[in-house]
Order: structure tokens, then sequence, then C-alpha cells
């Protein structure tokens, strides 16, 4: 045996600790460089030790004598041109793609410790906007890229290792390798009636040859919310409400001040909520197969109400890989390799708080009055309460919540303990299998067979109780439902690569089989034996039986396509990709069932021409890419299509009952595929030895054959029908750049994304169509789909100003038959003015226009990296500039909520304001409950997402421990927020930009470690 050591240095002569030096032949032999970079390996004379390190190229070195000064230089790969990126259904060279495809790899993904896939992704991908649905844990998020396409389903397909999925909520970020976005309809066509909102593809880690290496990594945090709403206190409070009395002639409501003053986002808070936790993975193979394994726990409460917003996740995965057969003396059927992707998911959420403006938990505090006590401890009250409410609530520390008449608005303390005893369960088995079989020298074979199970249970128990004289329940009841679904596909692929000469070829052909079920029952009963949540059955409920409810639904859908694609190039100079695909849905009629979906993209890499040979040398690389193409959208439900029926009640005839039917609505046979046609330009530069990169695209996506609920007349006993009509148009650009650079011995990363896009609609049909309403007599419909304008825009009046007096009031006039009229007859001084927009019979219907946009026109985010010595730091920025929230945070219907201190700045007299108006009861002027600009902010904003501060302990003190690498991390999230928006979150994701109470994301500071063994 002969010894060989030496050191292990980069190209500025820097030691390298952590390097992988193992035998090429025998890679269970090998060890890895110390802190100092040095390295100790006995090995057979004629052995090749292979040095590797992630970023850089691999050395390989023949022991031919015994060395104890061998000096290996390890260099920086150009992986920027080589790397190769994720495509449906196989990779590519990145410097040969010739559509849109962004990419994030685990090392980006993993910054930050994120809880879902999507909050590792947020920024950092131009092009796609992520926005929170709410900051309660285990909640999802929208994803929407390059705009909303469709007032239908604007999610895109998720494939995870291949197989398409809805939903990635339940998956652990440390598992994903990396993450390709296919955002024009070139990159997207391969996958045809389920492309039209682009495509995520996701692929998960897998082991590698070498030694056996186990992480584990743990980190705990503590969660508070990043702002407080400025609410009044009791005295202020006090003084508007008897302002408020004297504006409508009144007497003062407090006569004797009150010395209650609740803080009731004091008193929801959960301070310090906990988030915990827990990775761990092992992985490792020979020449063989391959293996990655991992375990993960996720423990989150949330920053509001505690106990009652957890979560809980489990996550397990398997990943492996072996070559069944590999003949190296015959060139025909000589090597199949098996592998195999399995995980399991399991969550449980104990509360669903939903983001309501009419009595949810978020909504309520911000309204309930700081002079209400959160117990009640008045002897004579409490005796009221025995009387008059005998079923009201206590306390778990013995006393009796305070009873507050606000109609639905009720003791958020009360509520949480009679309304929220309840629990989801949702898990989650998948499967993928396949085999790959070389025929031929480029001829080869894939077949793959994957599948996704799920379950879901919710099941919730409800006390009889009373909160007020409005919100009450007179029978105990229980809630149980459960759901499956279960999906399968079949997919053969056959593709065939051969190079002559300068010429590349690429042809692939493959089928796809695609079968979804689901089915749920849903029942509930009344009058429990035990009301608690661990022994609540339906089996425990005592109620008549004609009392309780039982229902179910099912679902099945099946795809079947059949796709190709050619790819050539010339030198590696020329570039071309055709993709043609058809599909077969069962959510449309026989004769509209198939349809095709094509797309070709060209490039040209400039840099390989003769012509630029004697360019820069700080010139590296430039690709203009141009591309087109067509995708689908079916998602729509099944049988929308034709005529089903439903029951609409029953009638008894001679003693026996008949069940009434009804058809629900008219069929439209000839409904067809939702088409998405998108064309793509764009341009790759990179600079300075690939340190500078940079990336430009533009793009004009439209969505055609839109699938509308079109208003027919009523007389046909419908309103609506479904029809094919309507178009949305997104244009815009997008950029990416990076740039790697060193200052003295600090390496300094930069990278950073921005993306403009203009979304519009047209030919709807119908002129204007509303979306999102606000009941309770709130101002009614809010945001709206119209041609020419931007899909989910604010429809309202125009706020111009207060009315400073009497003269104001009766000079605001319009003329009609010789006589003057009053625009607004119901204002006084102090009431708002709303804008006469056509100068006909006063303020009308009329007067309403676009008041806002939930739309963003830029998104955008940037990362700034620093590693010195065994430190490192990140921080992460993201923000969005040019959309509006509607902000309805206190509802003018509630007499007695309570006011945000902006309100201090009210109308009180001529000159005191010019934008808020007076403090009245209700809404006398008949402005307050109208959707106008009053209640639209800038949602624009600048978030510091995530800073990190790490620090890898020296590897001479972790080998007295057995370990290979330790590093610990301190960090904080969501820490700085620059917006003009008053909300708790400019990150609103409910309802297009409406924010009736939206439960906030939570500033959180975390520690952490990541072990190496």
């Amino acid at each position: 045996m002969l010894e060989t050591r030496g050191i292990v240095v980069d190209e500025a002569d820097e030691t390298m600790p952590g390097v992988s030096v193992v035998i090429k032949n025998n890679p269970s032999i090998g060890t890895i460089t110390d802190y100092d970079g040095k390295f100790q390996l006995k090995v057979a004379e004629g052995d090749v030790i292979v040095f590797s390190f992630m970023g850089y190229n691999n050395i390989e070195h023949k022991a031919e004598r015994p060395e104890s000064n061998l000096i290996i230089r390890l260099t920086e790969s150009s992986k920027e041109l080589d790397e190769v990126v994720v495509v449906g259904y196989g990779i590519q060279k990145k410097s040969l793609v010739s559509s849109a495809v962004s990419r994030v790899t685990s090392e980006d993904l993993d910054r930050g410790n994120p809880t879902n896939v999507q909050n590792a992704m947020k920024g950092k991908l131009s092009g796609i906007q992520i926005i929170s649905e709410s900051g309660q844990p285990g909640a999802a998020s929208k994803i929407r890229i390059r705009g909303i396409g469709t007032i239908n389903d604007s999610n895109p397909l998720y494939v995870i290792d291949g197989m398409p999925s809805s939903d990635i909520n339940h998956l652990n970020p440390s598992d994903i390798e990396s993450i390709e976005v296919l955002k024009d309809a070139a990159s997207a066509a391969i996958y045809g009636a389920r492309g039209a909102n682009g495509v995520i593809l996701m692929t998960t880690k897998k082991g590698a040859k070498g030694n056996t290496r186990l992480n584990y990594e743990f980190s705990y945090g503590v969660q508070n919310p990043e702002r407080k709403i400025d609410l009044m206190n009791s005295s202020e409070y006090q003084m508007i409400m008897n302002e408020m009395a004297g504006n409508m002639g009144k007497n003062p409501y407090f006569t004797t001040p009150s010395k209650i003053d609740t803080d009731w986002q004091n008193v929801l808070k959960n301070n310090n909520a906990p988030l915990v936790n827990h990775k761990a993975t092992v992985s490792g193979g020979n020449d063989q197969s391959t293996y990655y394994a991992s375990l993960g726990y996720l423990q989150q409460e949330g920053i509001f109400a505690k106990d009652y917003s957890n979560f809980e996740r489990y996550n397990a995965r398997l990943n492996y890989n072996n070559i069944l057969w590999d003949i190296k003396d015959r060139n025909w059927l000589n090597k199949i390799v098996f592998g195999s992707n399995t995980n399991y998911s399991h969550s449980k959420r104990n509360s669903s708080f939903y983001n309501s403006e009419s009595g949810g938990i978020i909504s309520s505090i911000n309204m309930l009055p700081p002079t209400e006590a959160v117990y009640q401890t008045d002897p004579q009250i409490l005796a009221d309460y025995d009387l008059f409410y005998p079923n009201h609530v206590i306390a778990p520390n013995g006393l009796a919540y305070n009873i507050i008449e606000m109609r639905e608005i009720s003791n958020p303390l009360a509520n949480l303990q009679v309304e929220n005893d309840q629990q989801t369960i949702n898990q989650r088995f998948g499967a993928n299998l396949n085999l790959d079989v070389d025929l031929l020298p480029g001829l080869k074979y894939k077949t793959t067979y994957g599948l996704d199970w799920g379950f879901g249970s919710y099941k919730k128990v409800v006390p009889v109780y009373e909160l007020n004289a409005t919100s009450k329940n007179s029978n105990s009841k229980v809630y149980d439902q459960k759901w499956e679904s279960f999906s399968w596909q079949w997919e053969n692929i056959l593709s065939y690569n051969h190079s002559f000469g300068l010429h590349n070829v690429g042809v692939m052909a493959g089928t796809t089989l695609y079968s979804y079920h689901y089915s749920g029952i849903y029942a509930e009963d009344y009058d429990l034996l035990i009301v608690d949540l661990k022994k609540g059955y339906i089996n425990t409920a005592t109620a008549p039986e004609e009392n309780s409810i039982v229902s179910g639904d099912g679902n099945d859908h099946r795809l079947a396509s059949v796709f190709s694609r050619i790819n050539y190039n010339y030198d590696e100079k020329y570039l071309l990709e055709a993709v043609i695909r058809r599909d077969g849905s069962s959510n449309f009629a026989p004769k509209r069932q198939y349809a095709i979906f094509p797309s070709f993209s060209v490039g040209w890499v400039l840099t390989r021409e003769d012509f630029m040979e004697n360019r820069p040398s700080w010139f590296d690389f430039a690709k203009i890419r141009v591309g087109w193409g067509q995708n689908g959208n079916e998602n729509i439900g099944a049988f929308k299509y034709t005529t089903m029926m439903t029951k609409v009640g029953n009638a008894v005839e001679d003693r026996k009952v008949y069940t009434a039917m009804l058809p629900n609505g008219y069929s439209n046979e000839n409904l067809k595929w939702e088409t998405s046609e998108q064309t793509n330009i764009g341009i790759d530069l990179r600079f300075l030895r690939n340190a500078l990169t940079f990336t430009a695209d533009y793009f004009n996506k439209k969505t055609k054959d839109m699938l509308l609920w079109f208003p027919i007349p009523k007389y046909t006993s419908y309103s609506t029908m479904l029809m094919n009509t309507g178009n949305v148009k997104n244009e815009g650009v997008e950029f990416e750049a990076s740039y790697k650079f060193d200052i003295s011995k600090v390496k300094i990363g930069l990278s950073g994304n921005a993306s403009y896009i203009k979304n519009t609609v047209s030919e709807q049909g119908q002129d204007r169509m509303g979306i999102d309403y606000l009941g309770g007599g709130m101002g009614g419909q809010v945001t709206y789909s119209e041609n020419g304008r931007p899909y989910g825009f604010f429809y309202g009046y125009v706020h111009d100003g207060i009315f400073q007096n009497w003269d104001e009031v009766k000079s605001y006039t319009y003329e009609k038959d010789g006589i003057n009229h009053l625009k607004q007859p119901n204002a006084q001084p102090g009431d708002m003015r709303f804008k006469d927009l056509d100068g006909k019979d006063g303020i009308n219907d009329e007067d309403r226009t676009m008041i806002g946009d939930p739309n963003p026109d830029w998104t955008f985010g940037f990362t700034l990296t620093a590693e010195w010595k065994d430190f490192d730091f990140s921080a992460f920025f993201q923000g969005s500039q040019g959309n509006d929230i509607f902000k309805l945070y206190r509802r003018p219907t509630v007499a007695y909520a309570n006011w945000g201190k902006e309100w201090l700045n009210r109308w009180h007299g001529e000159g005191t304001s010019n934008w808020m108006p007076r403090i009245v009861e209700g809404d006398p002027s008949g402005t307050l409950n109208q959707v106008s600009s009053f209640y639209v902010e800038d949602g624009s904003y600048l978030r510091l997402k995530v800073m990190q501060l790490g620090y890898k302990i020296p590897q001479h003190l972790l080998k007295k421990i057995y370990m290979n690498n330790l590093r610990i991390f301190v960090q904080g999230e969501n820490l700085l927020t620059f917006t003009k928006y008053t909300g708790y979150d400019p990150e609103v994701g409910t309802r297009n930009g409406f924010d009736g109470g939206t439960y906030p994301q939570a500033r959180t500071f975390t520690i952490g470690a990541n072990i190496v063994f």
C-alpha cells in the first residue's frame, strides 16, 4: 500500500476544507480534507484518486508512488453554461435551452429555513408571483406564472419527479433538489392540456456514490406579529363615541368615563409562538445503487389564538436507484436502471381561521371596543347572565366571559372556545416507479408508473352556548367529514439522440394515461352525549334521526395523451425545438374531447460565431431565444358540458314520499378547451468568466375561448350558462441577473429578478362581470372583470374630498328640467363627496369607475450573500409595486366598533380634514357603505424577508466528536417592511387584493444547527 499525503487549494491558493477524496473504483474508501485542506489516504499502486467539491471541477490523480507533499488545485466549474436543467420529460444543457425556463436549486431553496415550498420559492424567480393566502400555520399560497390567465383555475401544473399534483403544501422543502419553472408556451407545450398556467417541475434529492452521509438539522424559532394596528385606546374611543352621539343628535354614550381599557390585539396575541423544525437525511451508494432517505417534523403555533391555531407535519421520503443490468461488451439492450421515489406526509391543523370581514377572529379584534372587558366579574351582571343567557361561556380559569352585544362579532376568546374545537388531518402517499432501458446506441426507452393517494378528515364539535343575543347555539353538534383521492399515471417514452459531424439531433415520443378519483362523505348530528373532540362521534348524538344530515360527493377525471418533441442544434450554435401534443379529456363532450397543442422555439448562440472569436475576454456568452406555442386549460370540473339533476325537495302522495329533481342548468355540448397562446423573445448573457449573468424576456400571453358563466335571460329559469367567451392578455418583461466576486478574502454574491406584467380582459361578452362581493350592507360588489380593464379591478366611487360647510353641500347640484337638484341630497358638512363622472342626474351607478388594481405592475426579489473564512451571511428582499389593496377593517354597519387612530384626524369642523369624514352612526349620507376609493390603499412594499448569519465550527475541533461538519446559524424572517399600507400585511392573498381581516405573517427569530456525520 502507498500512503498519499497532501493539501487541496483553490485557484487563489486558499486551502479548501471538506473536499471529498475517494478511490475512483472503490468510492467507499476515502476521506475529506481537514480544516487546513490537508488529507491522508492509503491506496494501492495504480489507484486513481478523485478530488471533488461542489461548484468545482473534479480532479483525478493516479497513485504511482508514495507522496507526502501532493498539491491539488481545484478550479471553479463554468456550471452556468455546462449545468443541465430539467425540462418536460428530460434534461437539457442550459446553454442549449431555447425557451423560457427559470431555475432555483436547493442551495437557494434551503436558505431561510422555509416551512413550505411556496415560501422557499418566493422572490427567487422572475415572472412568478407567490402570495400567502394567510399567515396562519399550514396555510398555502397562490402561485401565478406570468399573471392571471383565466378567471377559472389559474394555478400552475405541479410535476413532482414526473408525477402531476394539484398541491405542494405537503412537501418538505429540504427534499427538493431543484425547481424549474416552464414559463412560456414553447417550454410548457409538452404538457399540453394542463400547461396553460405554466408548469413547475420539482426534482427531489437523490443519493450519490460514496460513503454514507448522515445529516441532521434542527431549528427553533419564536414568532410574533410584525406590526400592530394602531387602534384607539379607551379614552380616545369614548371621546369619539360621544362625538358620534352628538353628531346624531343623541345623548353621550359615556356620561361616566369607563376605566376598562382592553387591548384586544394583545389579548389574542400568542407571545413568542414557537416554531420547531427537525430534518434528518441519510444518503450514499456505490457503482450499483444509490439511496436518499429523509425524515422531517414541523410544529408551529400561530401568532394569534394560542392553542387554536397550531400546525404539525411529518414527512418521510425514500429515493432509490439501482442498475439491474449493465453489460459492457455489447451495444444493444445493454443497460437497465430501476428507480423509485416514495414519500409520505401527515399534517394536522387544529383550527382554520377564515379571512372573513364578517365576524372573523382577525377582523373582530380590530372592531371590539376597548371599553369591553375580557371577563365579567360583576355579581349583578353575572346574575343577569344566568337569567337571560343561561348558556353563557365559562373560561377554563372558571371566570365567565364578558358578553359583547355586536351581532356576529362577539368575545373572541369565548368564540374560540366554542367554535374552534376542531381538527383537520391530511395524509398523502406517493410513489413513482420507473425503468430506463438502453435499447441501442442513442435509443432509450423509459416507462414510469406513478400514484398519489390522499386521505383527509375533518371533525368539529360545538357545545350549547350563548355568546350574545345573536350568536348562539341551542343544540350541541358534531361535524364529521372524510375524503379520499387516488390518482395514477402511466407514461411510456422513447427517445433517440445522435450526433453526426456538427449536427446534433434528439427525438422523443411518448404517451400518457392519467386517472383521478375523489370521493367524500359528510355527516352532521346533534345533542351529543359528550361534547369532546376525541369522543364526539356521530353515534354519540341523541337527536332524532330525521334531524341528522348525511351527504356525499365524488368526482372522476381521465386524460389520454400522445406527444413528441424534436431538438436540433448545429455546433451548439443554431438551436431548434418543436413540440406537438394531443390531449383527450373526460371533462368535455365526446366530439370536443381532443385538442392539439403545438409549439416551437429557436435560439442563436452568437458567441459561437466566427465573427465573435475576437470579442473581449470579459464577454463569455450570448444567446437569443424566440418561441411560440399553445397550451390548454381543462380545469373546469366534470360534466359541465351536460345537464345534471339536482334535488329540490320532497313531495308526499298517497302516503309515499317522492324526491323532486330538477335540471341544474342548460347544457352546452360545444364547450371546448381554453387555449393559451404565447410568444416569447429572450436573451441570455454571461460576462467575466461567467461571474456576471443576465437574462431578459419579453412575453405576450393571450388566453382565448375562456370558459365563463355567461348571463342568459331569466325567463329561461336560469341566470347563467357556461360558454367559451372572453380573452385575457398578459404582456410583460422579465429580468434575472447575478454577480459573484471577491473583495479581499470575502466572497460576495448578488442576485436579483424583476417582472413587469400588464393584464387586460377582452371579448368576455358581457361588458362587466362581478367577482368578489361584500354582503351585509357593506357595499356589495367590489371586484370586477371588464373588457379593457385588468382582471379583478376595484370598481366604485371616487372620493373627492369632504363637504366643509352647508354652502358646499348646497352648491353641489345638477340641473334637470330647469330645476337644480342636490347631487348628494343626504349629505351634511363633514360627509364625503363623490365625483360626478358622467355629469348626469347626480351621483348614481354610472359615476363608478376603476378605483384600484390588485395586480402589481412589478414584482421583484434580490439576494445578497457573503462568505468570509467560516462565516456566511445572506439577506433576501422581495416586494411588489403598483398594486392596490381594498382595506375594510371597520365596518360602518357595526356602530359601536372601535376605530383606527387615523380617525382622530376626522372632520370635526370646517377645515379640519378633507379626507376623513365626520364620525356618524351607520351611514346617513349613503357614502360609507359604498365601495369607494376611500377604502383603497397602495399595496406596494419592500420586505426584508430573510436574513441569516452562519458559522462553521473548525473541523479540527469536530474530529474529537466524530463530526464532519457543524454549522450553527441565527436568522430573522419578515424583519422589515417598507410600505404605505396601514393594514397588518401587504401580502394580501385572498379575494383579489381585498383585506377585511387577513391573518398576517409572523416576524420570526430562529436559531439552528446543521450537523453532518
